[in-house]
């Protein structure tokens, strides 16, 4: 299944934290193997905030010496036809046991080469990475570059990624209609004392409560993330949470966890159900 995780804002919303933190809290729940990846070049990646500083700039250093690194070899293996399930299984980084995979980046010099290969072979893309995980989560970019909006229009769900702006939630509904069918709501750094609240902005948007989910700040979850042990921080307080602060946090974030996996199981039952008459066939 793949999920896009995107923002309508430039502004920092913390999308690839929020990302990484959905996937780890699902992986410790035993949701099901998953990968990450990223489509675009970032100075801050998914690396800098799952991998130990150590980790990461051994990653980079191999990118600077070997070709087989991150997913621009991934995208060139699959087009010479090679098997692409086995090469991410190369590719990516074994986390949590392998509940958690992530397919690195490397750098990207031209964006315009990169959103040519990545659409030559797409299709073919995330069904090997379907292959290699049951769920495929994409932090997708802001600005709907070419394989931005190839990914929005294929993936399963949508994770819109959002602060408590009414300006902002009213710029995204009047703009994105075409996305809001198969989209499902993050409300990052949230502060439940604020008047524009979750009940609030359920009722003013008709958002269905089943459908929307907040992280809340937290400062050291920051903190972890800077020093690349995001999943450390998620492992240490999944059980029982170290002060009242982390304890709200990791509440709220089971729930935005739960919420996900809620839709990402609806959509699977739904295609099932679009499947079956062309598995059964009919009879006249």
């Amino acid at each position: 299944m793949k999920v896009a995780f995107w923002s309508p804002s430039r502004e920092s919303l913390g999308v690839t934290t929020n990302m990484a933190c959905i996937a780890g809290i699902a992986s410790m729940s035993g949701a099901g193997r998953t990968i990450l990846l990223e489509n675009h070049y970032s100075i801050h990646n998914i690396a800098d905030i799952i991998l130990p500083t150590e980790q990461t700039s051994e990653l980079r250093e191999q990118a600077k010496y070997y070709a087989k690194y991150g997913i621009e070899y991934v995208l060139k293996q699959i087009y010479a036809g090679k098997d692409g399930a086995e090469v991410i299984h190369q590719s990516a980084v074994p986390l949590l046991y392998e509940r958690l995979l992530y397919l690195p980046q490397s750098y990207i010099v031209n964006r315009e080469v990169f959103n040519y290969e990545f659409g030559l072979v797409q299709e073919e893309l995330f069904r090997c990475l379907e292959r290699a995980a049951e769920y495929v989560f994409v932090d997708t970019e802001t600005n709907r570059n070419l394989s931005s909006n190839v990914i929005l229009s294929d993936a399963d769900l949508i994770v819109v990624n959002l602060k408590q702006d009414p300006q902002m939630f009213d710029d995204f509904f009047r703009e994105n209609a075409s996305i809001r069918e198969k989209a499902v709501y993050l409300i990052g750094s949230y502060q439940k004392d604020f008047e524009f609240n979750l009940r609030r902005i359920c009722y003013e948007y008709q958002i269905d409560r089943k459908r929307i989910g907040a992280i809340p700040l937290n400062t050291e979850l920051v903190s972890a993330a800077a020093q690349g042990r995001l999943l450390q921080f998620l492992s240490m307080n999944f059980y029982k949470a170290c002060g009242r602060e982390n304890d709200y946090f990791m509440r709220q974030l089971k729930r935005a966890t739960m919420m996900l996996r809620q839709n990402m199981i609806q959509v699977r039952r739904n295609k099932a159900a679009d499947d079956a008459p062309f598995r059964t066939g009919t009879d006249n």
